[in-house]
Parts: structure tokens; C-alpha cells; sequence
């Protein structure tokens, strides 16, 4: 995994599954997060940085894309692990449809 990659959330889930991360990061795409599904192209970013004025400043190449923050690193790590703790083959949509509902209700979704 590397800064500035793309691919798709399905793909990125996968790559959760197995705990195959090496660096920090941000997940960044275009619209909201709500309406992306599993094919929908996201950005591996750098996580934004905190001025000491409390202003948010995302890395360059994600303004000049127009991209929108949709996830940190730590969020879909607990998700994708907890809802394969729920249920260790859930598919990728479930484990989809878990990202969308911690995201929106600040909950996890139960899987079994």
C-alpha cells in the first residue's frame, strides 16, 4: 500500500482482511462516502494535518483532485476486524454495508 494509490474499495477491503497495512493513512474520493459502493476508486492518502488554529489541511494532491476525506485508517481497521470477529467469512459487501452503517450511526453493526 502506498500514498497516492488508487483502488477500489473492495480491493482495500481485502487488503484490511489480511492486516496488510504499512503506513498510516486516510481514505479520500470523489462525493460522498455514503454513495460509493465496492467498485467505487478511492485515493490511500496521508492523514490531513492540525494547525494550531484547529484548521483541518488535507495533502495537496487530494485538493487539487477535488477528493473528499471519507475514512480514517483506524476506523475501517475496527470495522473490517470486528465484523470478522462477528462472523469470520463475511463478504466484502457485508463488511461494506458495516463500513456505511459505523460511518452514519457511530455504531457498529451486528452481523450475526
Amino acid at each position: 500500500m502506498n500514498y497516492q494509490q488508487a483502488l477500489s474499495l473492495n480491493d482495500l477491503i481485502n487488503i484490511l482482511k489480511i492486516q496488510h497495512k504499512n503506513i498510516d493513512f486516510s481514505i479520500y474520493g470523489k462525493g460522498s462516502p455514503g454513495a460509493a459502493n465496492l467498485d467505487s476508486i478511492c485515493i490511500i492518502g496521508e492523514p490531513s494535518t492540525i494547525t494550531e488554529d484547529d484548521e483541518e489541511i488535507y495533502p495537496e494532491y487530494i485538493t487539487t483532485l477535488g477528493l473528499e476525506f471519507w475514512y480514517s485508517d483506524e476506523l475501517l481497521e475496527d470495522v473490517v476486524m470486528t465484523a470478522l470477529n462477528q462472523k469470520n467469512n463475511a463478504s466484502n459487501e457485508e463488511i461494506h454495508l458495516a463500513i456505511r452503517h459505523y460511518s452514519e450511526h457511530d455504531d457498529f453493526l451486528d452481523l450475526i
